[in-house]
């Protein structure tokens, strides 16, 4: 019945030049929505109802200048009720009342209030005072407003000290992760120098026993090559059997016999291509002039055509003998000095950039090798040692047993 009540109730109609009188209608809830839509009530009485809270859009309604709450049940103020700016006079007699909220300090323009017959705390209750008459009014708002600005100074205070402190802490926490990872980035490296270190130092001494090593070994080869010298030098030599090659009478038979094989072959080609007419001998004779008749006239048109250009040739030729006798000298000093600055050139430019590039992508590279085998060494001599101790004793076992079939044969 009351929200149908509620309902009904008309804001348009209670409105009277700039007032709006909603008191007396048993109100559980400020009607909001329709109290916006009508900017021009700047006065509104809500008194006399059973309003207990306001909700948060109430204070929406900025455009109150004076606004009526005595007589209800309300508890508390919505925090944004220092949103009515435009608020002068402002009752809230015999209400529920304990605390304002901290918004109340913005309410700068407020010349009028009235809190008696709230349960309001102490320092709130003496800062309202009775409000017995218009002056007593005048100074509660004033004197309210004022306590609800310290009230929101402190509060701020507390607050930006409260975010300096944690800012503080995070600043603290931040420079002790700092310190920890330059702790641990310095524990990372010194580890890595000392593995550095001991790398460089095994290296070095496998350089070292490797020349050694190498040095006795040639050594060893030089003393075995010595003795073989001094044991042949004194063994009787022996002469080694001369093969007798073929003589000049045969290797100029032989000559001759390809000569003869090959007109022989050339010959039955130009008979096979010129044969007309049964195989006799007669035909083979007139086989074998036309042939030479053919071939006779082939060798004039070859000559006949290949004159011209060999004497062109020749005089082309007596021409080059005669430019290279005159100038042969200039031409081979020429080439001389091209051949000598362009050497130059080239070993300035291996020496200068090449060879320091090669040099150090050479040591880059032989670096690397060695310290990714002696990485991966500690690797297996770590990781299983078991199975690298088992490995060499078989191999070992292995050897010897070799060794033990070797000196005594089944």
């Amino acid at each position: 019945m009351q929200h149908n009540k509620k309902k009904s109730v008309s804001v348009k109609d209670k409105l009277d030049g700039n007032e709006i009188d909603l008191s007396l209608l048993e109100l559980t809830e400020a009607p909001v929505k329709e109290l916006a839509a009508v900017t021009r009530g700047t006065v509104l009485d809500l008194s006399n109802n059973k309003l207990v809270t306001l909700s948060i859009a109430f204070p929406t309604l900025t455009h109150l200048i004076k606004l009526d709450l005595s007589k209800n049940q309300l508890k508390e103020l919505p925090v944004n009720f220092g949103d009515l700016k435009h608020l002068r006079h402002l009752d809230l007699y015999s209400n529920e009342l304990q605390r304002l909220p901290v918004s109340f300090h913005q309410l700068k323009e407020l010349k009028w209030l009235d809190l008696k017959n709230n349960p309001l705390v102490s320092t709130l209750a003496e800062a309202a005072g009775d409000c017995l008459d218009q002056k007593g009014c005048q100074e509660a708002a004033k004197k309210v407003v004022k306590l609800m600005t310290v009230v929101h100074a402190e509060l701020e205070k507390k607050r930006l000290k409260e975010l300096e402190e944690i800012k503080s802490q995070q600043m603290a926490q931040k420079q002790e992760e700092d310190r920890a990872k330059e702790r641990e980035r310095q524990e990372k490296k010194a580890e890595k120098d000392k593995r550095k270190t001991e790398a460089v130092t095994k290296h070095q001494a496998a350089v070292s026993q490797a020349a050694a090593k190498k040095s006795a070994v040639n050594h060893a080869k030089s003393e075995g090559a010595k003795n073989e010298k001094k044991n042949e030098r004194q063994q009787p030599k022996k002469m080694k059997p001369k093969v007798a090659g073929p003589s000049f009478c045969a290797k100029f038979f032989m000559l001759l016999l390809r000569l003869f094989i090959l007109v022989g072959v050339a010959m039955a080609v130009v008979f096979a291509l010129n044969w007309e007419g049964p195989l006799t001998l007669d035909n083979a004779g007139k086989v074998a002039v036309r042939s030479m008749d053919k071939t006779t006239a082939y060798v004039l048109e070859v000559y006949d055509w290949a004159s011209p250009h060999l004497l062109t040739i020749r005089e082309q030729w007596k021409q080059l003998s005669r430019f290279v006798a005159k100038n042969g000298s200039d031409i081979v000093n020429i080439a001389w000095e091209r051949i000598v600055f362009y050497t130059k050139q080239a070993q300035q430019q291996f020496w200068g950039v090449t060879w320091p590039i090669v040099k150090q992508r050479t040591g880059e590279v032989m670096s690397l090798t060695g310290d990714t085998a002696v990485h991966y060494w500690r690797i297996v001599c770590r990781e299983a040692p078991i199975y690298y101790k088992e490995l060499v004793d078989k191999v070992t076992q292995l050897f010897h047993g070799t060794q033990t079939h070797a000196g005594n044969p089944s």
